[in-house]
């Protein structure tokens, strides 16, 4: 299952080496390939031993591997969602919340999508506009919501639950159920949420809304609740979801524009732009101290590109084709593909 010596045929990311730190400093950051792993559907764990798990999915199949990132287990369904510490799958007459072990957590009698969000688990029936958040640790149900319009965004961090509408509201919802916040950004022709993010500790939020124009829309919590504090027009109109997020320690907020990346710094809300090849799929934050990961798609070509602390390119390579997405592991960075689990080494020397 797992190869040690020949690894990441299929990668041009073989053992490359790039600078990090300026000219004369004696350090560099090198990549190395570490391992292989196949990935075949297994629907139970094999000689499996406690410890630390970590999710992976590709398409319709998810599971988990360990800390040596030996495949425990791999699922298949169309229906499913997986965490570090469980998976939810469609099974007969519901769904079934699993341990990393193959374990039964719970059986829950609803045959709504599930949805995983930061450690959070959902289940969502578009068609009746339903969103049920459960407690993934015993499958109880946490609240109810319904809507006539349908979600289109969808985070969770320090039991806040950020939900967004093709209507162009947007709700914060606590645990109990209990709504935080209710807001229409407006301002556009066409009112809709088409990305959204929370923050790491759950005190800001960015959106992207709306069309003609499309704008980004920064939001932070004050003694007095959510307030507006930053906005502009982003000039896409993208109709469809638009990857957003924080990284650098919450520092800054990237999303996706037309043919690049919009950083957006909160110091002084300074906006630049960063050159990606296609659409941003994913991003990797702090791998290493102060470097940012993207991963963009165009036509046959999967980029990867490594940022410093400036944002200036460090490095741009091409991936394989299969890539679905990228995952941090300690300083590993896992490259899932369709049919193989990639592992690459960064270390400073």
């Amino acid at each position: 299952m797992k190869q040690r010596g020949v690894f990441l045929i299929g990668l041009i990311l073989i053992s490359v080496y790039y600078f990090l730190f300026p000219r004369g400093s004696g350090r560099e950051l090198i990549i190395t390939p570490d391992s292989l792993t196949s990935l075949e559907p297994t629907e139970s764990s094999t000689g499996f031993l406690p410890g630390r798990t970590l999710a992976i999915s590709s398409g319709s199949r998810a599971g988990f591997v360990n800390d040596d990132h030996e495949l425990i287990s791999f699922y298949s369904s169309d229906k499913m969602a997986v965490d570090d510490h469980w998976l939810a799958v469609s099974g007969v007459g519901g769904l079934d919340l699993l341990e990393p072990d193959g374990r039964l957590i719970a059986r829950i009698p609803d045959s709504s999508f599930p949805v995983s969000r930061n450690g959070n688990l959902y289940l969502y029936r578009d068609d009746a506009g339903v969103l049920l958040k459960i407690d993934p640790t015993s499958g109880r149900i946490m609240w109810r919501m319904e809507y006539i319009s349908p979600v289109t965004v969808l985070d969770g961090r320090q039991g806040r639950t950020l939900v967004g509408l093709l209507d162009g509201r947007v709700q914060l919802i606590d645990d109990s159920g209990k709504l935080l916040l209710g807001y229409s950004p407006g301002g556009s022709r066409v009112e809709a949420i088409y990305g959204g993010a929370l923050s790491s500790n759950g005190s800001k939020i960015a959106l992207i809304s709306g069309l003609e124009p499309q704008r980004f829309i920064l939001l932070e919590e004050r003694k007095n609740g959510f307030r507006p504090v930053a906005h502009h027009n982003t000039k896409t109109n993208f109709r469809r979801s638009v990857p957003i997020g924080f990284v650098r320690d919450d520092r800054q907020i990237l999303y996706e524009s037309d043919g690049f990346v919009t950083a957006v710094n909160l110091n002084g809300y300074v906006i630049q732009t960063i050159e990606l090849s296609g659409r941003l799929v994913g991003w990797l934050d702090n791998l290493m101290t102060d470097t940012l990961i993207l991963l963009g798609r165009e036509k046959d070509d999967v980029i990867v590109k490594i940022l410093s602390r400036h944002d200036l390119t460090l490095f741009e390579s091409r991936l394989p084709i299969d890539t679905t997405g990228i995952l941090r592991d300690r300083n590993y960075a896992l490259v899932i593909g369709s049919d193989n689990l990639g592992v690459l080494e960064f270390s400073v020397q």
